[in-house]
């Protein structure tokens, strides 16, 4: 009798409050996985010299990776093991999760050295109004763009385009939009005629007086019969990603503190346009166009204001009955830049290119071999670097990156 009572007060508890009734139907439980080591030959020559007086942003080169990089090494690119789940819970509502981790395969450490779970990570709920993630997680920005993956190898692989279409040659990874963030909000709504669209909110969980941390993103996505577009748009409030990389004497930036200097904060933004059209069954063709912008307040007389540079890529590529061959280009301009109080601004030498070039042979659908090659060109003051382990991904500014691998790919 108790037991049947408890039942029924929780049956007009649910009803009271509009919601569905937990569906009976046990929650599926998947592993899945991809793991592709690949053996990598990689060499990174030519950087300019230290010492050498670069253009206003740069100042004097004071690199200390100006050698020669030339060696063998193996390397497990975003290999990764993941554990995901769904529950029905009725009324068209299910709740979903996902913990996901990178897998050394060539050295068996997981993650990215310091967390165990170092990808996406969530929890969320899916219904007629769509659906809401809470968690880590990649932008949204890099999420929708650049959508056709490199023979299915290019995340975390050195053929990404990342490297070029959504990172400028100033500087370290705070300039980058290729980004996975921590303590994020999302929602995705339902797809109507083809259209999605796409809003995520990163708490920086640091917010003072001189620094937020927070990342927005928004996009629309469009999926109809041989054609995908995207238009993505994200900022950065506070990551200070010019600052941290000109010239201290022009810095807004305090890099002992890592904070902005008082009175001063940054917004940097980028907008992407992508472009995806399926000539035949077998054959795509996509096409990028970014813009990123680093833009900053309060500095004093002199200091760095702001710095903008377009970007673009094209990627083709051919299946032909087991054999996929690819092609893929990327480049970024030298950009253009301000200073406090109008002075006269150079961004000479910060332009960068690559091509990247593969071919695969699969034996299932799970299982293939493949055989890729790049050519990443920083002209003199540019310091893109797709090197992977070799030298830590250390490079030195104008220093140029060939690589060639060799490797296998299963999904599981």
């Amino acid at each position: 009798m108790i037991g049947n009572t408890r039942t029924s007060i929780a049956m007009a508890a649910a009803f009271a409050c509009g919601m569905p009734l937990l569906a009976q139907a046990a929650p599926s439980v998947e592993i899945y996985g991809k793991l592709y080591p690949q053996i990598n030959n990689a060499r990174a020559y030519g950087a300019t010299p230290a010492g050498t007086r670069g253009n206003t942003l740069i100042g004097t080169i004071a690199s200390p990776a100006t050698e020669n990089v030339d060696g063998t090494v193996m390397e497990s690119s975003n290999s990764r093991l993941g554990f995901r789940g769904v529950e029905d819970l009725g009324g068209g509502l299910k709740a979903f999760w996902q913990l996901e981790m990178g897998v050394g395969v060539d050295n068996g450490i997981g993650g990215d050295g310091t967390r165990l779970f170092s990808r996406d990570n969530f929890v969320g709920l899916s219904g007629s109004a769509g659906t809401i993630k809470i968690g880590r997680m990649d932008t949204i920005y890099k999420g929708i763009g650049d959508a056709l993956s490199f023979l299915g190898i290019s995340s975390g692989n050195f053929v990404s385009n990342s490297s070029v279409l959504s990172k400028p040659g100033i500087g370290d990874s705070a300039t980058s939009f290729h980004l996975r963030r921590d303590n994020v909000v999302q929602y995705e709504s339902p797809e109507v005629g083809g259209f999605q669209a796409l809003v995520q909110y990163s708490l920086g969980e640091l917010a003072s007086s001189t620094r937020n941390n927070s990342l927005f993103g928004a996009g629309i996505t469009y999926q109809g019969g041989p054609f995908y577009f995207a238009l993505a748009h994200e900022r950065h409030y506070d990551f200070f990603g010019g600052s941290r990389n000109v010239e201290r004497a022009l810095s807004n930036y305090d890099r002992t503190l890592r904070v902005g200097l008082p009175g001063t904060r940054s917004t940097d933004s980028a907008t992407r346009f992508t472009a995806q059209y399926a000539v035949t069954k077998n054959t795509k063709v996509e096409a990028n166009i970014s813009r990123l912008d680093y833009d900053e307040e309060g500095g004093a007389v002199g200091r760095f204001a702001n710095y903008r540079t377009d970007t673009w890529s094209i990627n083709v590529q051919q299946k032909l009955g087991a054999f996929t061959l690819q092609a893929a280009y990327a480049s970024g301009d030298d950009g253009e830049c301000t200073l406090v109080g109008g002075a006269v601004c150079s961004t000479a030498g910060l332009g960068g290119k690559q091509l990247n070039l593969g071919a695969s042979y699969s034996f299932s659908k799970r299982s293939m071999i493949y055989l890729i090659g790049s050519k990443l060109e920083n002209e003199a003051l540019g310091i893109r670097t797709n090197l992977g382990e070799l030298n830590d991904g250390v490079v030195g500014r104008g220093q140029d990156i060939r690589q060639v691998a060799l490797g296998v790919s299963h999904t599981f």
